[in-house]
């Protein structure tokens, strides 16, 4: 898990969180754009912390599902810096927040995260498994061929 220090987990929340987004963001997505920008799988502690910090400094809803959104500020700070890359984009951010303070209060449901997490690092797959196996035992010949 990461070693971050509080002050990099709110901007790196807010990195993963899309301006644009109408419908916000569920725990998942956000474990693998965390993962993605701070190549670490973020604790159910840092995403609650973190989320609760930026919620509390009106930047961020959370809904009902544990579903993240961002405000119209939020949204604002999100799109403000202009880098050339995602992975830079939480230190741009955090020159851009206001000064915050962690919400003990909030609190991220153990089942929430869990199934988030198992399901980022077990993912489904893409194919239904009749069709997988085709393609792992290639073309059927038929019969009377070499």
């Amino acid at each position: 898990m990461a070693f971050a220090s509080f002050g990099d987990d709110p901007s790196i929340l807010l990195a993963t969180l899309s301006p644009g987004g109408r419908y916000g963001a569920e725990v998942r997505s956000v474990i693998a754009t965390w993962d993605m920008i701070n190549v670490d799988v973020p604790s159910r502690e840092m995403i609650e912390t973190a989320a609760g910090a930026l919620q509390a400094a009106g930047l961020l809803v959370i809904e009902e599902g544990w579903r993240l959104r961002l405000t119209a500020e939020g949204a604002r700070i999100r799109r403000t810096p202009r880098v050339s890359g995602m992975r830079l984009l939480p230190r741009a951010l955090r020159e851009l927040l206001p000064p915050l303070t962690p919400d003990p209060s909030v609190a991220l449901p153990p089942e929430i995260y869990d199934a988030a997490l198992d399901d980022y690092l077990h993912p489904k797959p893409l194919l239904p498994p009749w069709l997988s196996a085709l393609f792992r035992r290639g073309r059927p010949r038929r019969r009377g061929s070499v």
